[in-house]
């Protein structure tokens, strides 16, 4: 037993973003979005990190994310923190969505940081100091429609991106369309997959009386997974 010790130390330390993981190369997804209507250009995980991604025994894809580890290349004006309030938040409604039977990202653990983070919790100018922590969320993948959006807004070499990223999802997400003739006609049906996957999360949204609160393009999965829970809420009556 004591030679796991070492071992659950170096896991918490990974998973609170005090320690690297060894031999990975973290990063931070840089897209863009419609945000309420408009193009919002530009964003990016703004206090996500990606540890990497882990294939399981079933062959299985598992990306491993940190939310609140701190500062990324798209945190813009933000300190790329997160509060043990929201963070418990997130926790919760992402079990009980899988519980549901709605498709979602994961939540694996929640760590308190012992940080304290400053925050306006009902932006009227109070600001507080509250306890700090890390969510390590996982999902097949986080990629969004945002990230399609981005290298097509910007044009030129950038558009190539576009089928670089698409080809990688069919490849590792849906499969079953690499028997579909490669080009427009695999594309059409993906982007039939997406449309439909994505649809029915909205039903099922509905469904329960879920209200996502920040339902822009940068937050909406590829895969028509639940993504991104931040101001959300349950309706009580609907």
């Amino acid at each position: 037993m004591p030679c796991l010790l070492p071992l659950a130390v170096t896991l918490l330390a990974v998973i609170g973003a005090t320690l690297p993981l060894l031999g990975s190369q973290p990063y931070a997804q840089c897209y863009g979005g419609h945000q309420f209507g408009s193009w919002a250009g530009q964003l990016g995980d703004g206090r996500a990190i990606t540890l990497g991604e882990v294939v399981n025994s079933q062959g299985q894809r598992w990306e491993l994310q940190l939310k609140g580890a701190g500062k990324t290349p798209y945190s813009r004006r933000a300190d790329g923190r997160a509060v043990l309030r929201s963070s418990i938040r997130e926790y919760v409604a992402s079990e009980a969505m899988e519980a549901l039977g709605v498709p979602t990202t994961r939540a694996l653990c929640c760590i308190a940081t012992g940080d304290g983070v400053h925050r306006d919790m009902f932006y009227n100018g109070n600001v507080r100091l509250e306890p700090g922590a890390v969510v390590c969320r996982v999902a097949p993948s986080f990629v969004r429609f945002g990230t399609f959006q981005l290298p097509v807004s910007r044009g030129g070499m950038q558009v190539g991106l576009v089928k670089l990223v698409a080809d990688y999802v069919i490849r590792h997400h849906y499969p079953h369309l690499m028997e579909v003739p490669e080009g427009s006609e695999r594309y059409a049906a993906w982007l039939r997959e997406v449309v439909e996957r994505t649809g029915r999360l909205a039903g099922l949204w509905q469904g329960l009386g879920f209200v996502h609160g920040v339902l822009n393009t940068d937050n909406m999965s590829i895969l028509g997974l639940t993504i991104d829970y931040g101001p959300y809420g349950f309706m009580d009556s609907f």
